[in-house]
C-alpha cells in the first residue's frame, strides 16, 4: 500500500496563488538540476491545480500508483480576504473530496488558531464535514504550541484527530523560526494522545526533529519536498534517509508529496520509483531494506491512520 500522508487539494487557483506557490517549484526545479520557467509553472498551475471534486486527484494517484492520499487546507488569518467563512467553505469541499472517495481519500481541516472562532470551526469541521484532524502552517506567524494553538489542539484531541504541522525553513515571507521543529516538543506532555506529523521532518533541521520524534511515540515526519534532493542529490538524501532512519526510528518516516505543486517538475510515480529502488540503487555503504522502505510508502502510514 503506498500513502500519500500531504496533499493540498485546491478547489481554486488565483494567478496570485499560482505566483507564490511557483517560486517553490522553481526552487525545487533548482534543486534537482532542472531549468524551467516562472511563467510557465504559473500558467500550468493555473491550467491543472484546481481541483473542487477531487477528479485531477485521484487521477494524479492512479497514474503514480497511489492508494490512498491526505488531503489537506491551509488557513491564514493575517490575509485579510480569507474570512471565516471562506476556510470554512473551502473545509466542506476538502470533506466533500473524501466523502466522494471513502477508499481512497481523508481529509484535513485547516483552521488559524489566532483566530478567536478557531475551536467552533475545528468542532464544525469534525462533527459535520467528518474531517480527520487538523493542517496547521505556524511559519505564517504563531506558536504551534502557544496559549492560541492550545485551545484549539483540546478540540483535536477531544475527537481523536492527527495533527499536520510544517517545519522547517521555507522563503520570506515565512517566519521561519515558528517552523522549528523543537517548537512542537511540549505537545507530547500536554497532548500524549495526540499524533503528530512534522511536515518535511524539519527538512535541514531533521536532527531537531528525530531528537524530538526519538524519545516521543506519537511524533513523525513526512517526506515531502525531498525529493527535490532525492533527484538532484541522490548520494547526499541517501546518507541524510539513512541517518533519519537511525536517528529516529523507519517507524517514524511517511511518505508524502506536497502535491500538486512538485508533480509539476518530477512526476510522483518516478518519486515512488526512487524510493522503491533504494534497496538497489543506494550509494557504497549505503542500506535500506524492502521492509524499510515498505514502510515509509505506506506501512508507517496505515497504522497511524488505521487503515488495514
Amino acid at each position: 500500500m503506498i500513502i500519500d500522508i500531504h496533499y493540498h487539494l485546491m478547489p481554486a487557483v488565483t494567478e496570485e496563488m499560482a505566483a507564490r506557490f511557483a517560486k517553490h517549484v522553481v526552487r525545487a526545479a533548482e534543486i534537482m538540476g532542472k531549468t524551467v520557467s516562472f511563467e510557465a509553472i504559473v500558467q500550468k498551475a493555473l491550467e491543472t491545480w484546481a481541483d473542487p471534486t477531487g477528479e485531477r486527484l485521484i487521477a494524479l494517484m492512479d497514474e503514480a500508483g497511489i492508494d490512498v492520499t491526505v488531503i489537506c487546507m491551509v488557513d491564514n488569518a493575517g490575509v485579510p480576504h480569507l474570512t471565516q467563512e471562506r476556510i470554512q467553505k473551502a473545509n466542506g469541499i476538502v470533506a466533500d473530496v473524501a466523502r466522494r472517495y471513502p477508499d481512497r481519500v481523508m481529509a484535513l481541516a485547516g483552521v488559524d488558531p489566532r483566530r478567536p472562532e478557531a475551536p467552533d470551526m475545528l468542532r464544525r469541521c469534525f462533527e459535520e464535514f467528518g474531517v480527520k484532524g487538523l493542517k496547521y502552517h505556524p511559519d505564517y506567524g504563531y506558536d504551534p504550541c502557544g496559549p492560541e494553538s492550545y485551545k484549539l489542539l483540546e478540540v483535536l484531541a477531544e475527537h481523536g484527530g492527527i495533527l499536520l504541522t510544517h517545519t522547517g525553513p521555507l522563503m520570506p515571507p515565512s517566519r521561519c523560526r515558528f517552523a522549528d521543529p523543537r517548537l512542537l516538543a511540549d505537545l507530547a506532555v500536554d497532548f500524549p494522545e495526540l499524533k503528530v506529523i512534522a511536515a518535511h521532518m524539519g527538512a535541514v533541521d531533521w536532527r531537531s526533529w528525530a531528537n524530538l520524534a526519538l524519545h516521543q511515540p506519537n511524533l513523525y515526519g513526512d517526506l515531502a519536498m525531498w525529493d527535490a534532493h532525492a533527484f538532484g542529490h541522490y548520494e547526499l538524501f541517501c546518507r541524510e534517509l539513512r541517518d533519519i532512519i537511525d536517528y529516529a526510528g523507519v517507524t517514524k518516516v511517511l511518505f508524502g508529496t506536497d502535491n500538486p505543486l512538485f508533480n509539476t517538475v518530477e512526476p510522483t510515480r518516478n518519486w515512488i520509483h526512487l524510493l522503491r529502488g533504494l534497496p538497489a540503487n543506494a550509494p557504497d555503504g549505503i542500506k535500506f531494506t524492502e521492509e524499510e522502505v515498505a514502510a515509509m510508502l505506506g506501512g508507517n502510514a496505515a497504522s497511524i491512520l488505521g487503515l488495514e
